[in-house]
């Protein structure tokens, strides 16, 4: 196992678990290059499979194959060339957007054991750069080598360039070499265990798309569940996607995790929007934050962080009195943030640092002051409003931000 495994993608808690389960990788990992690991089959005893899909030749049936999985609530995973996402932008954006994970799969599809190191690096860079560009996501940790071929100097040149895992497949459904859907489905169904990966395509030479309704079926009557190779690898053992009545809104994969982690109901509120894409991020509204997928803040806040609507909602007011930066210092009452220019006291300053301090609220951007017949203190991300007639802990809420802001850019909504 290398240290990348935790750094990147496990929780503390879940790290013996890892230790105990990487020991059972089907893995083909040469010591030349041990710091990748070639996985064919994930380690579990739950009935969890993996969908996955190669998008290099033509548009196809991705479209379809997306409804589909998103009409059966089912997180897959896409291996990815930069020209099929340069020519299909807007089907990387709507993968990302529904919680789909992305593989490198080249830029244009050679085999790698035939190029040379730097044709590699050009090969995962330009497409990982591209990807980058359309969504905000990435590709790295996860590589799946063009045809499926790659040596000891392939991995090597693999995971120099950050990609710590060669995803190979369980089984082939053949789709894309002329297997009819009933071919698909037996071979699927035959090859049927615990962490299978299974290899699709979405180009229209194939019948997976037209198999995958069926397979679903059949895989799920012998009660296997769904994951992405992302939530195999990062352990995600938890619910993938809650339902709240009170608003008619799922909160789902890190964005749940988040929510349940950091504050839950009382800091974030209920959500009032499904994910979507906003500023080349997927984002989330709740009634108290905007949650943005940003990848590369695993594990400490599941790839997530909150918008800076107290910020965003204050533009303009940087010369009312409560919002200029005074000259202070820090004593026992009072910290003073330079950063901003303002202080934070007494139980604001309680409940700042009692409910997610710095990351959840950010520093202070005003001072404490009356709106509206309320006491207030604005922060980067959140408005705190001392509302005294109300019960401990109630005194201190946060402002609805999330709502204000959400209403303030879409009021057609």
């Amino acid at each position: 196992m290398t240290s990348r495994f935790r750094a990147r993608c496990m929780p503390p808690s879940l790290l013996l678990v890892a230790v105990i389960m990487l020991a059972t990788f089907a893995v083909q990992n040469p010591a030349s290059a041990a710091s990748i690991q070639t996985v064919t089959t994930f380690p579990t005893t739950d009935r969890a499979i993996a969908l996955t899909f190669d998008a290099g030749s033509d548009r196809g049936y991705a479209s379809q194959i997306l409804d589909t999985l998103s009409a059966n609530g089912i997180h897959a995973t896409f291996g990815m060339t930069g020209v099929w996402a340069q020519q299909n932008p807007d089907l990387v954006k709507r993968m990302v957007a529904d919680g789909h994970t992305l593989i490198n799969h080249s830029w244009d599809h050679p085999d790698f054991t035939t190029i040379n190191s730097a044709e590699r690096a050009s090969q995962l860079q330009r497409t990982e750069d591209l990807i980058h560009s359309l969504t905000g996501a990435t590709t790295r940790p996860y590589f799946r080598p063009p045809f499926g071929a790659y040596n000891d100097a392939v991995l090597n040149d693999v995971a120099a360039n950050g990609y710590t895992y060669n995803i190979m497949w369980t089984v082939d459904t053949l789709g894309w070499n002329g297997a009819s859907v009933s071919q698909i489905r037996q071979r699927v169904i035959d090859a049927a265990v615990p962490g299978a990966i299974i290899l699709m395509h979405v180009g229209a030479a194939s019948q997976d798309a037209a198999a995958l309704p069926a397979m679903i079926t059949d895989l799920q009557s012998r009660g296997y569940q769904f994951k992405s190779v992302r939530e195999f690898i990062e352990g995600n053992s938890a619910p993938n996607q809650r339902y709240f009545p009170q608003t008619g809104h799922f909160v789902s994969n890190g964005m749940l995790r988040y929510w349940e982690s950091f504050g839950g109901l009382a800091t974030f509120g209920y959500p009032i929007t499904e994910e979507f894409m906003e500023g080349g991020h997927v984002v989330q509204y709740f009634e108290r934050a905007r949650f943005e997928w940003h990848p590369g803040t695993w594990p400490e806040r599941y790839d997530i962080l909150l918008g800076r609507l107290g910020t965003e909602l204050t533009i303009g007011r940087q010369q009312e009195t409560a919002f200029r930066p005074i000259q202070a210092s820090s004593d026992a009452n009072c910290t003073f943030y330079a950063a901003t220019g303002h202080r934070l006291c007494f139980g604001f300053r309680d409940y700042w640092n009692l409910n997610g301090g710095l990351a959840t609220f950010g520093y202070p951007i005003s001072e404490e002051f009356v709106e509206n017949g309320v006491v207030v203190q604005y922060f980067e991300r959140q408005r705190l409003e001392y509302h005294p007639q109300n019960p401990v802990p109630w005194k201190v809420l946060g402002g609805l931000l999330g709502t204000q802001r959400y209403q303030a850019l879409y009021p057609a909504s």
